[in-house]
């Protein structure tokens, strides 16, 4: 079930996910800043005491951002990340957004599953490979 984040301990959890996960991954340094930072948000989900899948958000004033979620690969298929998701946008009281990949085929149909409408686009947007992201959007 997934919850907020309480336990600063667990961040470590979290750092592993980032670097089995991302090339570019968020350090431990750069996760505490943002677990002391009041305009966001960690959602997690464990799994025999250990995190499966996170999902950080952004306060943006008018959209709460996705910044950053991931599942641990041998969890993955499992639902984890709708879950996350799906918690998460109970807790709000507006839309939440992100950004993805255009490549990212899996990630834009499980966002679509879920309610989230395409609403632009930002061409050349990651530097690492120079594809666009896609901007989507759930309204509450």
């Amino acid at each position: 079930m997934a919850e907020i984040l309480k336990e600063r301990e667990l961040l470590k959890d979290i750092a592993e996910i980032e670097r089995e996960n991302f090339s570019s991954s968020l350090s431990l340094e750069e996760l505490n800043s943002i677990f002391s930072n009041e305009r966001y948000r960690i959602y997690i989900e464990k799994n025999e005491e250990k995190i499966a899948g996170y999902l950080i958000v952004h306060d943006s004033f008018d959209v709460f951002e996705i910044i950053k979620t991931a599942v641990r690969k041998e969890k993955r298929r499992l639902g984890i990340g709708q879950n996350l998701i799906k918690y998460a946008f109970e807790q709000m009281e507006i839309p939440l957004f992100l950004e993805v990949r255009e490549t990212n085929i899996p990630a834009q149909n499980l966002y679509k599953k879920l309610g989230f409408q395409v609403v632009g686009e930002r061409k050349g947007y990651y530097s690492d490979t120079g594809e666009k992201a896609i901007l989507m959007l759930l309204n509450k």
